[in-house]
């Protein structure tokens, strides 16, 4: 006589292996087709020929522009960041998200206008000093800003793609607010559009913004929006993103970028090579401020090449303003202060070990320059 439970068993573990094998995997970009990892090779009688790694500092600018004082406030922090940069020799790259300067462009209250206008300059007298300025958005270009700027320059915009609607792995910012609310269309225009504002603003209409990095780290649920997704930075004239993601947002398979030695690939499309260099992968706060790892130990984890070591941080966390973070609290001066201080220990770290000839410090315009000319 067979048992109840045996039984059971014998009748819900098919079911179970079904359901189970019905779920489809988290998706791994870097191992997507079109994505092919790249490796620097080492080029003898350069600066940095017996160095171990590239260093790249980029942050997500992204301020809160609400008010005068808003706008005040982050103009001191850009202040003190330039300060770092000058003193220990260590060039940030800024992925500016455009919607945050928009009050310059739209702004009936003339001083918030004026305000965010100098927060421009301030931004131009960084690139001017050494460091670099790419495109970053949560979402599509704000509809005002983007009517104006057409209004101003009547650019090619691309305009190709399916709409679609599935299961979204990812947190629904850019790709998901900007393609599957708005179409390609829209999508490449937001691009198109915002990376031609930040180069009339900050490098006098030169031809200086190469790279995306996306809100969200979103880039779609699937290989097949991946693809759409670089397709929308080709025909938008970006040549590189920054910001690959894997596993399901919130859980615990999800990793922002790769580690040194993999972090870096080719992505065809058609007959063009876009490039990613995406943030180092590895604990620490969102996404890693500032890499409290080993920086020592992280340089030497890859042989016969040069490695690169990305940094993410947010310049807007060390902004004071009258709403709370995104914890519910709202941080003392006191607390600001000390994330002042952790950010310069960084600083010294890096400035130390590029004394040792372990670290070089770089920009990405820097660093894509070179991969260009290996390829």
């Amino acid at each position: 006589m067979k048992r109840p439970g045996l039984a059971l068993l014998v009748v819900t573990l098919p079911l179970l292996l079904l359901i189970a094998c019905s779920k489809p995997a988290a998706e791994n970009p870097f191992n997507y087709p079109f994505i092919k990892q790249l490796h620097l090779k080492r080029q003898q009688g350069r600066p940095f020929s017996d160095y171990k790694a590239f260093y790249l500092l980029t942050e997500d600018f992204e301020p809160l522009v609400e008010s005068a004082a808003d706008i005040d406030h982050m103009r001191d922090v850009l202040k003190f960041a330039s300060g770092l940069s000058s003193h220990y020799k260590v060039p940030w790259t800024h992925f500016v998200d455009a919607n945050s300067l928009a009050a310059a462009f739209t702004s009936s209250d003339q001083d918030l206008k004026q305000r965010c206008l100098a927060m421009i300059g301030d931004l131009r007298a960084m690139t001017g000093a050494g460091d670099d300025c790419e495109l970053h958005l949560h979402g599509p270009l704000n509809r005002e800003l983007l009517e104006q700027l057409k209004v101003e320059q009547k650019l090619h915009v691309r305009g190709s793609g399916l709409e679609a609607d599935e299961h979204y792995r990812q947190r629904r910012s850019f790709f998901f607010q900007s393609f599957y609310r708005e179409g390609y269309r829209a999508l490449v225009a937001s691009l198109t559009y915002g990376k031609r504002m930040l180069e009339t603003s900050i490098y006098d209409g030169k031809m200086q913004v190469l790279a995306f990095r996306p809100g969200g780290w979103d880039h779609g649920s699937s290989n097949q929006d991946t693809l759409m997704y670089f397709h929308a930075l080709s025909d938008s004239g970006l040549i590189a993103n920054s910001g690959l993601s894997q596993g399901d947002f919130g859980g615990n398979n999800w990793r922002v970028g790769n580690d040194p030695g993999h972090n870096l690939a080719a992505v065809s499309v058609g007959e063009k090579n876009l490039f990613e260099v995406s943030p180092t992968a590895g604990p620490g706060g969102y996404v890693n401020p500032v890499l409290p790892h080993d920086l020592n130990k992280l340089a030497g984890t890859v042989k016969d090449e040069m490695a690169v070591i990305v940094a993410v941080y947010h310049l807007g966390g060390l902004q004071q303003t009258k709403h709370a973070s995104e914890d519910g609290t709202q941080r003392t001066e006191a607390e600001l202060q000390t994330e002042r201080q952790t950010l310069e220990q960084h600083f010294k770290t890096v400035a130390d070990l590029t004394a040792a000839r372990v670290l070089y410090p770089i920009t990405l315009r820097e660093l894509l320059e070179m991969i260009v000319a290996q390829q």
